[in-house]
């Protein structure tokens, strides 16, 4: 194959063939710091395998389970090995819903790739600090990635049953994405799409079918045990809300900056809502925007959680690339900047010596306005 038919045959490979070809790059170069014999996955552990032993044992769960009840229910299949073979299945498991949110976002963004281009983004995606991080901690964090990816694809072709099918299944890990999920429910309320709130209410309803013979209160349900973790963990955690108790300031700060946040959302969203025609990378730009105010402004969320900062990283690379002149080398370096050494460098900083993981909220507050900024350049640009 010539050099020049690549970016042809990328686009016309089979989808599948394509999530397995770049599942395999991912585990060469995740084997450079990933060693999937010897996984810590102390989160898979806490969070499916020990409390689905304990449901397949005892038919229930502690009440300070922090998560739905049908997390661990839907974990099962991968609880009921020994628990180095559940570790090694999940992380196979990961590298495939990576491979396909990779593959995903290439084609929602509709990138030209060259070889060295697809290598690229395989390098940075595998290699993302909080990928990584879910990777070897066994989080749940890479399921909502492809949740969000499905998201974005399934409104942009217009599947609405699906949307809301992805739109539910996201309640699974429901933190990382409620405010996108809460926004596109609303639009479907508002826009008539009926299709989308079916979906969405038929795998709410089962989840809670198959959770209710379990359960011991109503609030496992929906995680009995989060209010507890949110009083021990908030000043730890990657969110506007652990950044600033750590720099000593008290609650209502971060909280007015967070009512801030979802007023401007509120604001950049509302022509949407109501029907106003809207291009697909406009409805990107929204998408984004709502994964990057939810990231911040919530306040129980760590930093393996930011690997949902692809996507909005993924539009403004796409925005960037659009810039004709010079600056285009300078918005792709700062870009990389934000992604990689900032966020590598606020980690060996603060985690290691302070033991929170509040200052990694940063580089999402720094993408925020760079977004903003390259959407409107390019905006001016195209006009």
């Amino acid at each position: 194959m010539k050099f020049n038919d690549f970016p042809r045959a990328i686009q016309n490979m089979n989808f599948f063939k394509l999530v397995l070809l770049v599942a395999a790059l991912l585990a060469v170069i995740l084997f450079v710091f990933i060693d999937p014999r010897k996984l810590d996955a102390s989160d898979f552990l806490l969070i499916a395998w020990y409390p689905g032993q304990e449901l397949l044992t005892t038919g229930s769960i502690h009440a300070d389970y922090p998560y739905p009840l049908w997390t661990v229910l839907v974990m099962l299949p991968f609880v009921v090995w020994p628990p180095q073979t559940s570790m090694l299945l999940w992380f196979i498991c990961n590298v495939l819903m990576l491979a396909a949110s990779l593959v995903i976002f290439m084609r929602l963004f509709e990138w030209n790739v060259s070889p060295v281009f697809f290598i690229s983004l395989v390098l940075l995606g595998g290699y993302f600090l909080p990928v990584l991080t879910s990777l070897w901690l066994g989080q749940l964090t890479i399921f909502s990635l492809l949740i969000l990816a499905l998201t974005a694809y399934m409104f942009k072709t217009q599947r609405w049953g699906w949307l809301g099918i992805m739109l539910g299944l996201s309640f699974i890990k429901p933190q990382v994405m409620i405010l996108l999920a809460g926004l596109l429910l609303l639009w479907a309320l508002w826009q008539r799409r009926w299709g989308v709130l079916l979906g969405f209410g038929a795998v709410i309803l089962l989840l809670t079918l198959i959770s209710l013979p379990f359960i011991s209160s109503p609030g496992q349900i929906i995680g009995g045990g989060i209010s507890s973790h949110l009083g021990t963990y908030l000043r730890q955690t990657s969110t506007l809300w652990g950044l600033f108790l750590n720099l000593g300031m008290s609650w209502p700060v971060p909280l007015a900056i967070s009512l801030a946040l979802l007023a401007w959302l509120g604001w950049v969203w509302l022509p949407f809502l109501r029907g106003t025609e809207t291009s697909s990378g406009r409805i990107l730009f929204l998408f984004s925007a709502a994964t990057l105010v939810n990231l911040m402004a919530i306040p129980y969320s760590w930093m393996h959680n930011l690997s949902l900062l692809l996507l909005p990283l993924g539009y403004s690379l796409t925005r960037a690339l659009k810039i004709k002149s010079g600056a285009r080398l300078a918005w792709l370096t700062l870009l990389f900047f934000i992604m990689h050494p900032l966020l590598l460098g606020l980690f060996i900083a603060f985690s290691e010596f302070d033991h929170t993981q509040a200052f990694q909220i940063i580089p999402a507050l720094a993408l925020l306005p760079i977004m903003l900024f390259l959407e409107s350049r390019t905006k001016l640009l195209s006009s």
